[in-house]
């Protein structure tokens, strides 16, 4: 029995999908009111009320388990989410490694973020040899990251046969509102402007293909970037905005506008007591241009990345039949 955390996030979801496919029976950890009706119709698939933060039913979910993947995770690029980041994404591992341990868990599986790596003034690639170091290019998501991912190595220090992925950003259908899916909402809704700057990306269903591999393989103590390649924001908007029938995005933003932008949506959010949807880590992050090589998971494994075009129109063609 696979214990796997996040199965309603779009990660999660998929990774569910693939162990099924495969034969593999899952136990998914949920919240009491949250929405699993995208795997309502599965068979062995069991689940379980359950929160990282929480240790009495965390202990009640590891019953019987055999191997876990950890997906769970909050991202936030708000100074106000920074504590509730350190709770789920550093103190929440750390439970599981630590209940993984205590159960006799065969192997880990940390689903992290390349966020989580390091990176400095004037890199312009980053591989899994690149060490963190305190910089101001990491935001408080990226090092509460870094930290759970030091609470998944201590496990293997301990005896815990672990692997940590690490994707760029997750293209795959979903909720519209959800992580990456936000950009193909941003598109569907006939916006003329696309932001300046690339994007790394990597297909949902190659994270669920490659998790599998590693649940089922004897690799440990390794980390793996997942990340399929990388693109102008303008080229990744035109192809999104093709597959969904809409006006290709025509206007650059400039890093000056989106300074403007983010000085009017301060304001907005000071009036009407929301989130600002803009955010000074945001900001910063979108001039950074780094390329994460995959070279390490296509030598050891051979695998082949799904292409952008492969990624977007697949995502598109589901969101087609999901109401926004």
């Amino acid at each position: 029995m696979i214990l796997l955390t996040g199965a309603t996030g779009i990660v999660g979801h998929f990774i569910a999908e693939k162990l099924l496919d495969e034969g593999l029976k899952v136990r998914a950890i949920k919240r009491e009111n949250s929405n699993i009706s995208r795997l309502a119709d599965k068979t062995n698939l069991e689940w379980v009320d359950a929160d990282v933060e929480d240790i009495p039913s965390l202990q009640k979910a590891f019953k019987g388990i055999d191997s876990v993947v950890h997906c769970a995770g909050l991202v936030s690029f708000h100074q106000e989410d920074k504590q509730k980041m350190i709770d789920i994404n550093v103190s929440g591992t750390a439970n599981m490694v630590n209940l993984a341990l205590e159960s006799g868990v065969k192997k880990f599986i940390h689903i992290s973020s390349v966020a989580a790596l390091g990176r400095k003034d004037g890199q312009k690639v980053i591989d899994e040899n690149t060490k963190w170091e305190e910089s101001r290019n990491n935001s408080n998501y990226a090092e509460s990251k870094y930290l759970g991912e030091l609470e998944v190595w201590r496990g293997q220090e301990e005896g815990l046969e672990t692997v940590i992925l690490n994707p760029s950003i997750v293209l795959g259908p979903g909720d519209w509102n959800m992580s990456s899916m936000q950009i193909f909402k941003f598109v569907n809704q006939g916006r003329k402007f696309y932001p300046p700057g690339e994007m790394n990306y990597v297909d949902v269903r190659d994270v669920a293909d490659i998790t599998f591999q590693m649940l089922t393989n004897s690799i440990s103590g390794e980390r793996y970037i997942l990340n399929s390649g990388k693109d102008l924001y303008k080229n990744i908007f035109a192809l999104i905005s093709e597959n969904l029938n809409k006006p290709k995005p025509r206007h650059r933003v400039s890093y000056t506008l989106l300074n403007f932008a983010y000085v009017l949506d301060m304001l907005r959010s000071f009036l009407t007591r929301q989130k600002s949807i803009i955010t000074k880590e945001s900001l910063r992050l979108s001039k950074m241009n780094f390329y994460f090589s995959n070279q390490k998971v296509i030598d050891e494994l051979n695998y082949k990345f799904r292409t952008l075009e492969e990624a977007v129109s697949w995502t598109c063609n589901e969101l087609k039949k999901t109401p926004m």
